[in-house]
């Protein structure tokens, strides 16, 4: 008598082995080729990387009584925009397309979140202020600060627009 896992050992047909291409330096070549042609697209926004820093007066205080009320999260926030989950790329444009219609429709305190990354390494919070310098609208920027933690704490950036 044969028990039941002999019975399904003989059913299993053993897998095929796959042949891999041996590495070659012309398919190194191809690799490298494809690459570069990749970066020399041009690109239609100006680079999310760039370092660019706002205007050094984002971060002059501002009155006092304003300050403080930055400070508690007792801000009216006008707009709210969530980059959670999204690249480099995809955040960069949300923002930009954000800014340009917020800045048009006359708002002036808006709430960015970008989260906090991990370990406090986030990629998108980081970048925040050098993305903000690249826009047209930087100019309009009055201030920019971390959110009190009623709207996100670290993962999240209040930033005041100038009036028009």
């Amino acid at each position: 008598m044969t028990s039941s896992w002999e019975t399904y050992a003989r059913m299993i047909e053993p897998m095929k082995k796959k042949r891999l291409k041996p590495h070659t330096a012309k398919n190194a070549v191809e690799k490298t080729a494809i690459q570069v042609n990749a970066e020399k697209e041009p690109l239609k926004r100006p680079m999310i990387n760039a370092s660019k820093p706002l205007a050094e007066d984002v971060h002059r205080s501002l009155e006092r009584k304003r300050e403080k009320s930055l400070r508690q999260g007792n801000v009216e926030i006008e707009a709210k925009l969530d980059l959670h989950g999204l690249t480099q790329t995809e955040a960069f444009e949300a923002l930009a397309d954000f800014m340009h219609g917020k800045v048009k429709a006359g708002k002036r305190h808006l709430l960015i979140i970008t989260g906090k990354g991990r370990r406090g390494a986030g990629v998108l919070r980081n970048n925040l202020e050098n993305w903000l310098a690249q826009l047209p609208e930087a100019k309009l920027i009055l201030a920019l600060r971390p959110a009190a933690s009623k709207h996100g704490g670290e993962g999240a950036f209040y930033v005041v627009l100038r009036k028009k």
